[in-house]
């Protein structure tokens, strides 16, 4: 038997409790991450809330892992707003970045651009919405009149519970926030470089 080859109990115990150690410190930034997710939740719904303020108290590997986690809140609440309150979240989420950022004149621009492009989607699902409306109406008509007839009875279809218009609407509607959603990524990963 060579004495090389056996490990004594105490190297044993050293591997064991070095992984154990590097849990730990995984463990302590995850737990830092989601603290970071939850000054996010606060900051968003709070109007009053400042998202600089509530990283204060948070210095060393804890601060960089808190600020992980609300960089990470911030650009998920950062979306394509389907109506008011999601323009108001998601133009309170851009402006959280101004936590990170060393540059304030250029954070603003982007703002700036941000809010004309959210402006600029709104109104082209708007147009969309209206165009598939326009387009399924001669349909609507159409497949009402052929139930009318069918049953003896006037028959009106509520375009929104018709499979056909909802499966068009909603196939043009991807199509816009596609187009949309990579110029969104873009800003996006403007604003993790700016707050790197």
């Amino acid at each position: 038997m060579r004495m090389g080859t056996i490990k004594s109990s105490w190297e044993i115990a050293l591997e064991r409790t070095r992984d154990v150690v590097a849990d730990r410190e995984n463990l302590e930034q995850n737990q830092f991450t989601t603290e970071g997710k939850k000054l996010v939740s606060r900051y968003l719904g709070d109007p009053d809330a400042g998202l600089e303020e509530l990283l204060e108290r948070f210095d060393g590997k804890q601060a960089g892992w808190v600020r992980d986690g609300v960089r990470d809140a911030l650009l998920s609440n950062l979306t394509l707003p389907a109506d008011e309150f999601a323009l108001k979240r998601s133009r309170r989420a851009g402006e959280g970045f101004r936590a990170f950022s060393n540059n304030d004149r250029k954070l603003r621009m982007l703002l700036n651009q941000l809010e004309q492009f959210f402006q600029e989607y709104l109104g082209e699902r708007n147009r969309m919405r209206q165009e598939v409306d326009r387009a399924y109406e001669p349909r609507r008509q159409q497949k009402e009149a052929e139930l009318s007839k069918k049953t003896g009875q006037r028959v009106q279809i509520n375009p929104q519970t018709d499979p056909e218009y909802v499966g068009l609407m909603r196939q043009q509607l991807m199509m816009v926030d596609d187009r949309y959603g990579q110029v969104l990524q873009g800003v996006k990963d403007e604003l993790i470089a700016m707050s790197a």
